[in-house]
């Protein structure tokens, strides 16, 4: 995990503000090149989505969110397309939220 997920995406996880580089943390929302790839709500429940990006660095800082937010789910690349897999269940993602 880079240090920039450890940092940024940990205070997305912790709910606190962080900022650096392309990513941001603000108030339970993440996002990454200005587009919204996480939210957290008052209750805890995180969704995720690529925001039509299916780009290494989404892919990764996804990752990072399910990894810290001890998630039992991963984001992956299959065909040139972005996947979820939860629970040993595996599917496309659209430009939606998913949550986790």
């Amino acid at each position: 995990m880079r240090q920039i997920e450890k940092d940024v995406v940990g205070a997305f996880v912790r709910g606190e503000y962080a900022r650096k580089d392309n990513t941001e943390s603000v108030g339970g929302h993440l996002y990454l090149h200005g587009n919204e790839i996480a939210y957290r709500d008052d209750a805890g429940n995180i969704e995720i989505t690529h925001a039509g990006w299916h780009s290494r660095t989404t892919r990764s800082r996804l990752n990072a969110v399910l990894q810290l937010a001890e998630k039992n789910a991963r984001v992956f690349i299959k065909d040139w397309t972005m996947h979820i897999e939860r629970d040993g269940k595996a599917e496309p993602m659209y430009a939606r939220f998913y949550a986790v």
